[in-house]
């Protein structure tokens, strides 16, 4: 009883002394610091600041506080008064630790080549797609948007294309494990920041995955404070950014005639609209009512946007924890385009002593986008004299009489059920053991993807409809289920002797994936009732396909970071890889990187010299990546059994198996190479107010995966083979600015300059090119091979070199120089990869105000020319381009060939494009603090925003500048309203 008494009073003496501290932190210009960690010095007691930059903490009045935040000096303070309010500096901009492939380093401190993109640039465009919100702010890092529909993917490349067939696409590690899935599925308001790997020594500790860069994806985690709850909503508005502004009725007619009698000869009563015959019947009886249609008016609309998304986090200091759940509802700008995304995900950080802390993230998403769209290329192309509907309501089929162009709406009545489903799950366990700085740490992920797809076309759609006696309906349904799990296994020992800095890491790591497919459709159901539930009942055309993919991965890898009094740094990184894609004799491959830094503006003939110079460093590295991503088996010899027989006039169809061309497999086959160098410099001026980074490189990849034709006396005519090399060189260039820094008002801007050139250096070792796959040694990877148009022929020319002109015909070029125009006068016209990208974003803010815009351009990509190709264009019968300078007698000074040329050649059209695009302009107010305190809340925010307002081009009638196609899905412009509530 006594000693429990005299610890009563200990503590009551104790707890009397503790005193309650509270205060602010902020920077030195009076910026709050949100996530300040606050701890009793010896002690675990401590605590974080809120979103206002404020704590709360108990502590004896002897103690000592310590204030830490990442890119800031510490401080320790003693609790010697109530109120403690802390300004922090420090270089937050060297001393901002980044997250690169397995640990985390300063900014200062990395020697490879990588970019780092943090909140504030993800939140500065403000649709709902992740990579959407990046395009143009890394250096080096391409995403274009082939498919602008909701929820589509992009095509992502770093530092260009290297190779000619196998997969250009980057790894994605999603916190620290690969990841497989759709960005589109992730919510990037989920995400804390990402890194882009681009060179070989940044991107080696992931061996032959990384061959293509890597982008490091890391999800909000939980911070050290009291719970607090966010609300994030937006709700938008969207239509296309642009249409293809085609001929009006009357400006139709016209080029109808100018058709007929320059191709057809007409004369006369023929060009009449109503008693000739430049029109079809269906088009001259609405003609004569007045009756038109403007087709784009059916396809497009305008679209609705909602978006939102809850989420709790907070932490003591063993225990950390987010999760959030977010729904979207996004329509397309297309006719029965939709997206929906439901997202969850929870992030649990415990630390359960000195030694052992364990976490767990769960991201699980649903996305449901299906529908049949309108054909946009045949509303684009449609007369405005087409019938639209019929009597009864149906679309008629075939507007204009020709099957070649349909009604666009035909069969959107159609019932698509569209379904994916995606769970990702990643844990880790960091263990430090007896070791003085030796650690572990093992990292499990696993990935889950289903997907669902069930289409029915009813009688009331022109694809189900009944037709001659055959009962109507057709239905498909296609199941897909994919898994992969990661397992790794890493061991990390960290010394410093003096001056000398030691940082070893080894890593086991193991990863497979399964993908199993199975579709089936068929043809004629008694009812539209049962759409695609009963496939069993399909009277004809009964097809049944699946399929299964396995492959694996064994990795071992190892690397040494060492620096001397921070000056001088060096990295070396080995990695063998084993893939299960490659045949016996060649599984296994080792991939070597280097790298060396020098921080050049901390030696004292500069330090102490050049007061302008706050930092300078110079980087240098070389290493070696595979890319083993082509379809499993292509090692193995394959049998195809999709042909069936049948023996005797009443035999049952019987499965055989044969060997195909292409079905004999390389037991040689092997890794595909890249080997990169590349020279940066990094520097920071003027206190920080001007920032930047250079980077040049060049990669040799060798030993291209590819498939070599052979004579067909063996057995087979191709197979999969080794074969070739490319060179990929580049500049890029990143600039960072603080136009204006004061206290009220802020102006920052960041410029972007990528520049890259790529080639074929040898294909077959024989010293030919391909010209069936356009590759030619010498010239990029994707070129136009063809005829080169370079005028127009002229009435009175001697057009005779070139069989099948006349006047109003496109002039070829003579290429060789032979007086006649043949195959052998084709050439390479361009490549289809940009000559150079930039972009420039500004960010402004004024009190509680602040604004942002980021424009972005594309300059010297070559595309083909729809609007210049009128033949293809209009097969003679459908609608064009309003305003279009087309050739006629009367008009010889065009630019565009006559309605009525041939062409006999059949070459394309051709031009170099530029375009520049405003991607998004945000205005927004933060309520001041005293009016959320008032309302019991930590924080609103208000913002309004448009994205890709406008594109300057020098080209005009397309839908999608990503796209080289003219009647591809249109990009939209958005007008989002956004509200987020802290509470």
């Amino acid at each position: 009883m006594a000693v429990v008494l005299l610890l009563s009073a200990v503590n009551m003496g104790y707890a009397q002394d503790l005193i309650s501290i509270k205060g602010k932190v902020t920077d030195i210009k009076g910026d709050v610091l949100v996530g300040v960690s606050v701890k009793v010095k010896g002690s675990n007691t401590g605590t974080s600041t809120d979103k206002n930059g404020d704590y709360t903490l108990q502590a004896a009045p002897a103690a000592i506080l310590v204030f830490s935040y990442v890119g800031f000096d510490s401080q320790e303070i003693k609790a010697d008064s109530k109120t403690i309010n802390v300004k922090l500096s420090g270089d937050k901009q060297l001393d901002e630790v980044v997250v690169v492939g397995y640990g985390t380093a300063k900014k200062k401190d990395l020697t490879g080549g990588l970019a780092v993109v943090g909140k504030e640039q993800i939140n500065m465009v403000s649709t709902p797609n992740l990579m959407d919100r990046l395009v143009g702010q890394v250096a080096g890092f391409s995403i274009t948007s082939g498919n602008a529909a909701p929820g589509a993917n992009q095509t992502l490349l770093i530092r260009g294309e290297n190779s000619l067939s196998a997969s250009n696409n980057p790894l994605i590690i999603l916190d620290g494990i690969p990841y497989s899935g759709s960005l589109a599925d992730l919510d990037p308001n989920n995400i804390e920041n990402l890194t882009v790997l681009k060179d070989a020594s940044a991107v080696a500790i992931y061996g032959s995955r990384g061959s293509n860069g890597v982008i490091l994806i890391q999800t909000k985690r939980g911070q050290l404070g009291k719970a607090s709850v966010s609300y994030r909503g937006q709700l938008g508005i969207a239509e296309p950014m642009q249409r293809i502004d085609v001929m009006g009725p009357n400006e139709y007619i016209r080029f109808q005639q100018d058709i007929g009698r320059l191709r057809q000869g007409y004369t006369g009563y023929l060009l009449d609209p109503i008693a000739g015959d430049i029109i079809s019947v269906t088009e001259r009886g609405n003609y004569q009512q007045g009756i038109t249609h403007d087709w784009q008016d059916y396809i497009f609309r305008k679209a609705m946007t909602m978006d939102h998304q809850l989420s709790i986090s907070g932490g003591t200091e063993s225990t950390k924890y987010i999760a959030s759940l977010s729904a979207l509802d996004q329509d397309g700008v297309v006719y029965n385009s939709t997206l929906s995304r439901l997202n969850m995900t929870a992030n649990l950080d415990q630390t359960f002593n000195k030694w052992l802390t364990i976490g767990v993230g769960m991201q699980f998403t649903q996305r449901s986008d299906g529908g049949i769209q309108p054909n946009i290329e045949h509303a684009i192309k449609q007369s405005p004299y087409g019938s639209y509907r019929d009597a009864a309501g149906n679309y008629v089929p075939e507007p204009m009489e020709y099957s070649l162009i349909a009604n666009p709406m035909r069969n959107v009545n159609a019932i698509q059920d569209r379904l994916n489903r995606n769970f990702f799950l990643s844990g880790y366990a960091d263990i430090v053991l007896p070791v003085k700085g030796l650690s572990a740490r093992s990292n499990f992920g696993y990935n889950y993807r289903s997907g669902f797809n069930g289409t029915y076309y009813g009688r009331n759609t022109f694809d189900g409809r009944e037709q001659a006696g055959l009962v109507g309906g057709r239905a498909s349904v296609s199941n897909s289920h994919y898994h992969d799990y990661t397992w790794e296994n890493l061991l990390k020992y960290e010394k410093q002797i003096g001056d000398h800095k030691f940082d070893v890491t080894g890593l086991f790591s193991m990863q497979a994936d399964r993908l199993v497919n199975s579709n089936q459709s068929g043809e004629g159901f008694v009812t539209d009732d049962t759409e695609y539930f009963m496939m069993g009942t399909a009277a004809r055309n009964i097809v049944i396909v699946s399929s299964k993919e396995d492959k694996a991965l064994l990795s071992y890898m190892g690397r040494l970071n060492y620096a001397y009094k921070g000056k001088y740094l060096l990295t070396f990184t080995g990695r063998s890889d084993g893939a299960s894609v490659f045949a016996r004799n060649n599984k296994y491959a080792f991939f070597p990187g280097g790298a060396l830094a020098w921080n050049i503006g901390e030696e004292d003939f500069l330090k102490d010299n050049i007061k302008w110079l706050d930092f300078l460093k110079l980087r240098v590295s070389y290493g070696a990546n595979g890319n083993q991503a082509i379809i499993p088996y292509q090692s193995l010899d394959r049998l195809y059994s999709n042909v069936k027989y049948i023996w005797g006039d009443n035999g049952v169809p019987v499965n055989t198996a044969y060997l195909a061309g292409d079905g004999i497999g390389n037991p040689n086959l092997k890794w595909e190479t890249t080997y990169s160098t590349n020279l940066g410099l990094d520097f920071q001026l003027l206190k920080n107010r001007i920032a930047g980074t250079i980077d040049g490189y060049v990669s040799n990849t060798k030993d291209l995966l590819m498939t070599r034709t052979v004579p067909i006396m063996n057995g087979y005519s191709r197979i999969y083979d080794n074969i070739g090399s490319t060179r990929n060189k580049g500049i890029e260039v990143t600039l960072n600015t603080k136009n204006i820094d004061e206290k009220d008002f802020t102006w920052s801007s960041t410029a972007v300059f990528s520049l890259n050139r790529d080639k074929i250096v040898e294909l077959r070792g024989d010293g030919k090119d391909d010209i069936n796959n356009n590759w030619f040694i010498g010239k990029p990877l994707r070129v136009f091979y063809d005829f080169n148009m370079i005028g127009i022929w002229q009435s009175g020319e001697n057009y005779s070199m070139q069989p099948g002109a006349a006047a109003g015909a496109a002039r070829l070029e003579d290429v060789n120089g032979d007086g006649i125009i043949n195959t052998s006068d084709r050439k390479v016209i361009g490549s289809k990869n940009p000559r150079y990208t930039a972009s420039l974003a500004n960010r402004l803010s004024y009190k509680n105000f602040y604004a942002s815009a980021l424009v972005t351009g594309v300059f010297g990509v070559w595309r083909d020319d729809h609007m210049a190709n009128l033949g293809s264009w209009t097969f003679g019968i459908t609608n064009y381009v309003h305003g279009a300078n087309y050739w006629t007698p009367e008009n010889p000074n065009a630019t565009i060939v006559s309605p009525g040329y041939l062409n006999t050649q059949g070459h394309g059209f051709y031009k170099k494009v530029n375009y520049v695009q405003v991607r998004n302009i945000t205005l927004g107010y933060r309520v001041p603090q005293n009016i959320t305190g008032k309302l019991g809340l930590s924080g609103i925010d208000v913002n309004a925003s448009v994205n890709n307002l406008h594109t300057f081009s020098n080209i005009r009638q397309v839908l999608n500048y990503d796209n080289s196609w003219m009647a591809s899905f249109p990009t939209a412009r958005s007008y989002m309203f956004g509200l987020n509530v802290n509470f």
